[in-house]
C-alpha cells in the first residue's frame, strides 16, 4: 500500500514540475523541496515498514548518490556551455535529476537519465528533421526527466514484486 501511495505522489509531483517547465522554462524551488522531502518521507516509511532496511544507511547512501548525480549533471552543463556557449541544462533540471536519486537510488537514477536523454534526443531530432527547431534551440527538459524518473520507478517496483 505504501508503494502505491507514493507512486501517485511521485506522479503528481513530476506532472506538476513538467507542466511548470513547459510553461515557464523554470522549475520552482518550492516544488523541488517538496519533491526532496516527500522522497525522504518515502525512505522513512520504507524503512519503518521493513525491519531489514536501516533508514539511516538508506538516506545516507541516497544523499551521497544525489551529490554524485548533481556533480555529473552540472559537469555536463558546464562543459556544453564552454563548448557551445549556451546552457544545455538548467539548474532546475540538474536539481530535479539529482533529487530523483533520493527516490530511485544511484542505479535507477542512471537508468532514468539514459531514458531522459534518449527521449530528448528523439524529440530534438524530430524537431530538426521537420525544421521546427533552429540549431541549439532550448526546450523544456523536465518532462523528459519526469518520464525517465517515473519509468525507472515503475521498473524498480516491478523488480521487487
Amino acid at each position: 500500500m505504501i508503494i502505491i501511495s507514493f507512486t501517485f505522489i511521485l506522479l503528481y509531483i513530476l506532472f506538476s514540475i513538467s507542466i511548470e517547465d513547459i510553461n515557464t522554462m523554470l522549475i520552482s524551488e518550492s516544488k523541488l523541496i517538496i519533491f526532496a522531502l516527500s522522497g525522504i518521507i518515502y525512505l522513512a516509511c520504507l524503512g519503518l515498514s521493513n525491519d531489514k532496511i536501516d533508514i539511516t544507511d538508506l538516506i545516507t547512501n541516497n544523499s551521497l548518490s544525489m551529490i554524485i548525480i548533481f556533480i555529473i549533471m552540472y559537469s555536463i552543463s558546464y562543459i556544453s556551455y564552454k563548448i557551445f556557449g549556451i546552457n544545455s541544462l538548467g539548474l532546475g533540471d540538474i536539481k530535479l535529476s539529482s533529487i530523483s536519486t533520493i527516490w530511485l537510488g544511484i542505479e535507477f537514477s542512471f537508468l532514468s537519465l539514459c531514458i531522459s536523454f534518449l527521449l530528448s534526443a528523439i524529440y530534438s531530432l524530430h524537431g530538426k528533421i521537420t525544421k521546427r527547431f533552429i540549431p541549439f534551440e532550448q526546450y523544456p527538459f523536465a518532462p523528459f526527466l519526469s518520464i525517465g524518473i517515473f519509468s525507472s520507478w515503475i521498473i524498480d517496483k516491478i523488480q521487487t514484486l
